[in-house]
């Protein structure tokens, strides 16, 4: 292992965590060799410098807070991060994030008048808000007020 390698690891950690994935994107974009970029990284996991799993609970603990449900935030991981679906679901387990309310107070944000009665293109397009920020349809599709038509 050399001590470059080492040192750019070392600097890049030194400002956020980052998935074992990401830092080997980095350290081949620099053209540091296979064993270069293998043994530095087995060094900083054996240390507890990079871990996959802490990464993925900082990741899920700042997406939601940023209004994001489950869905996106498993999405980006997997394809944007390469963390396994394994740690993926071990911190999903054990994070404190309570999706339910989460839910609730991104749809009274993004559409105050939620519980009120929607025209049938409003309420699609509450869904499709709602879905593309990954929440599952059953933890919202309750709270979205009945259209006019259905009164009838």
């Amino acid at each position: 292992m050399s001590s470059i390698a080492l040192n750019y690891v070392m600097t890049l950690l030194a400002r956020r965590e980052y998935s074992e994935f990401e830092l080997r994107n980095k350290m081949q974009e620099k053209a540091f060799s296979e064993e270069e970029i293998e043994n530095t990284l087995s060094f900083c996991q054996q240390k507890n410098w990079q871990n996959d799993k802490r990464f993925a609970e900082n990741y899920i603990h700042a997406r939601s807070q940023r209004g994001y449900g489950v869905n996106r935030i498993k999405q980006e991981l997997r394809q944007l991060k390469g963390i396994s679906n394994e740690v993926i679901d071990e911190a999903l387990w054990e994070t404190t994030v309570d999706w339910q309310s989460l839910t609730l107070s991104v749809l009274r944000k993004k559409f105050p008048n939620y519980e009120q009665k929607q025209t049938p293109k409003m309420k699609q397009k509450i869904w499709q808000y709602m879905l593309s920020h990954g929440f599952y349809s059953e933890d919202f599709a309750d709270l979205i007020g009945s259209t006019p038509e259905e009164d009838f």
